[in-house]
């Protein structure tokens, strides 16, 4: 028990870190924009890659929240049977989910992890105005899946243990 109360703390920093991490993202992107508009009115120049690069963060937002987002229920969910079963039923129905989403998170990591290394050997460039390789926008992908493995395994010893978080949403 105190193996796992370790764990879930050291998944709590990760999760405040993830959160910084969007945050700050988030911000750059709502940034970029009004940057943007400012250097256009001082300067009467207009710069591609202050309009450019806030979509291209975009997956640094969405793929590494999936795990925060599955860590705490507040994921899309069709939650009909949660609602008629209890006692071991409900806990056997949640362990199930858990272990098909650990095996899909970690197939998406190894997914993404080699289609990461592949355009990694292509040695692509983008086509911005600013130039980085591709793959640059890849990483994304494995890390946030790998996040929402530990995540799911996490939900998954803790529903055994009878020790189930409580969610931010309604969805169990």
């Amino acid at each position: 028990m105190r193996i796992f109360a370790a764990y879930q703390r050291l998944n709590d920093l990760i999760e405040t870190a993830v959160m910084a991490f969007t945050a700050l993202v988030v911000a750059v992107i709502v940034l970029l924009p009004v940057l943007a508009v400012a250097v256009r009115l001082a300067t009467g120049e207009g710069y591609s890659f202050l309009a450019e690069t806030a979509p291209q963060l975009v997956p640094w937002v969405v793929f590494p929240m999936v795990g925060v987002l599955l860590r705490r229920d507040g994921h899309i969910a069709v939650d009909m049977l949660p609602h008629f079963l209890e006692g071991r039923s409900l806990v056997l129905l949640r362990a199930v989910v858990f272990a098909i989403c650990i095996l899909a998170t970690l197939a998406m990591a190894i997914f993404g992890a080699r289609t990461t290394a592949f355009f990694a050997t292509l040695g692509q460039l983008t086509a911005t105005e600013i130039e980085f390789p591709i793959w640059y926008l890849y990483v994304a992908y494995p890390i946030g899946f790998v996040l929402a493995a530990n995540f799911c395994l996490e939900s998954l010893i803790g529903e055994m243990l009878g020790r189930r978080r409580e969610s931010m949403g309604n969805a169990w």
